[in-house]
């Protein structure tokens, strides 16, 4: 399959129909790897091309294809995907058939990223800043459920190597003080906060703080707070009531029989699956249909049941994320496989309909849990939200016009 470019413009069908076929081969990449000589391609990557602010294993490639979408994949010299220098160009390879001239995203961190906080620490040890024009905070390094012996068994949170420069939990005023300098520099027009279990289930009064250190210089600000199911969902208000406009709550596994066994932390320190949905649903009364959220990890049940669940959950007002299952080293899934790449492709394909059908928009797709943008991008496409031949990067809307 060629997804070559054109230098002339070209009708909108047939761009989306490109980028579509672009979509789908990155998930080929992703499952398949390529095969690649690095040395040969430093020149043509930039000197960060291998940050990666979550921790994960960054052994791979990113790059881009003619149409605009991105790709990433791991070397692997037993792949038929290859990409070749020629004439001082890298060319993608499927065996010996020419795919496209690629190119690489530079990856260059925003320049607020190393601006010093009161407190000696650099906004990037505190907060990650995407390309969306949004920033990250994971607040706490660790999950209390390891200690319990009740990690989702998929997980690799408290197994990734630690960065020695990152608080284990960043106070209140920390973040405050490093999405301020974030926003003065316009790269805050969404502020997602995750993390752990920490102990004794404090979400609450930590997001309240941190909402209210906020606010002490801005009068509001857009974001998502990724919470387990309170125990008690009478406490859902109070995340809007402090200023947050969506929540997420992280399902990982539709299936109710499965969600106990994946998710034994999940399932016994916040009241089993049903509580879960249950607390979903009551937080589209208060915070609106498309700002409530959660996520599915695909590869970990049937793909009709991961189906199921985003259709229902739609039906409700709910946006069900998804990401790729990739068994991650040091976790109980360590060694298995993730399905093929068509599984795949039939989730994100059939979901971003569903999605439509259902009249969600590109900022639901982008405001809940850190799930990689595959499918917002094909969300996009789909809609028809490019100019030109290619697919651009999303950005959050301004919220300081």
């Amino acid at each position: 399959m060629s997804v070559g470019t054109e230098n002339k413009p070209l009708e909108k069908e047939v761009v989306k129909k490109r980028l579509l076929e672009e979509a789908r081969l990155a998930l080929d990449f992703n499952e398949q790897g390529i095969n690649y000589n690095a040395e040969e391609l430093k020149k043509f990557r930039g000197l960060n091309a291998d940050i990666n602010g979550f921790r994960r294993n960054a052994n791979g490639i990113n790059f881009e294809l003619p149409h605009g979408f991105t790709a990433n994949a791991k070397y692997n010299r037993w792949t038929p995907f290859s990409i070749k220098v020629e004439n001082d160009k890298p060319i993608l390879y499927n065996d010996k058939e020419v795919i496209a001239e690629i190119s690489f995203p530079q990856n260059t961190p925003h320049p607020v990223s190393e601006q010093l906080l009161s407190t000696g620490e650099k906004v990037k040890n505190i907060l990650n800043i995407s390309q969306f024009g949004g920033v990250h905070v994971s607040y706490s390094d660790e999950c209390s459920l390891k200690d319990l012996g009740e990690d989702c068994l998929f997980c690799s949170y408290n197994v990734r190597e630690r960065d020695p420069e990152r608080p284990l939990i960043k106070n209140p005023k920390q973040v405050a003080e490093a999405y301020h300098l974030a926003r003065q520099a316009g790269v805050a027009n969404h502020f997602r906060i995750t993390g752990g279990f920490v102990p004794e289930r404090r979400e609450l009064e930590y997001y309240i703080d941190v909402a209210e250190a906020i606010r002490q210089h801005y009068d509001s600000f857009y974001g998502v707070a990724i919470i387990g199911a309170p125990s008690d969902p009478s406490v859902l208000p109070k995340y809007k009531e402090v200023g947050f406009s969506n929540i997420s709550h992280n399902l990982e596994v539709w299936d109710k029989d499965l969600f106990g066994l994946v998710c034994p932390g999940k399932s016994k320190r916040n009241g089993g699956w049903q509580h879960w949905l249950n607390s979903l649903e009551a937080a589209v009364d208060i915070f609106g249909k498309g700002n409530v959220h959660t996520n599915i990890v695909g590869g970990l049940e049937p793909k009709e049941s991961i189906l199921q669940g985003i259709e229902y959950l739609a039906s409700k007002g709910i946006v069900a994320h998804f990401s790729v299952f990739r068994p991650e080293k040091g976790t109980p899934f360590e060694g298995y496989r993730s399905p093929e790449a068509s599984f795949h492709w039939d989730i994100v394909d059939k979901a971003t309909d569903i999605f439509l059908r259902y009249g969600f928009t590109s900022l639901h797709m982008y405001s809940g849990p850190a799930s990689a943008d595959h499918a917002g991008r094909i969300f996009r496409i789909k809609n028809g939200e490019f100019e030109g031949n290619k697919l651009g990067v999303y950005k959050y809307p301004s919220i300081d016009k």
